[in-house]
């Protein structure tokens, strides 16, 4: 994860733009006060991080997580309640 400058981002913001976009890797914005500091995500990543967190939050990891463990190997669609995930 690369880490800039304030005035370096702005210096470079349309190939800092690029960069997350086509790395998927976050930019760090060191600013002299943690108030003053941010981090840079592509669009993609960003909706990808939230869609972890509604599928964390409203359960629905934590149901895959246990299926995965049940050491069947094998879930039959027919028997999950769709309506609770």
């Amino acid at each position: 994860m690369d880490i800039m400058t304030p005035d370096k981002v702005r210096e470079n913001f349309y190939e800092v733009l690029k960069q997350v976009n086509n790395t998927y890797q976050p930019i760090i914005i060191n600013g002299t006060k943690k108030e003053d500091s941010a981090v840079i995500v592509s669009l993609d990543y960003w909706n990808s991080i939230q869609e972890t967190m509604y599928l964390e939050t409203s359960g629905t990891l934590k149901t895959v997580r246990m299926r995965e463990k049940d050491g069947s190997g094998f879930t039959n669609v027919d028997n999950i309640d769709w309506n609770i995930l």
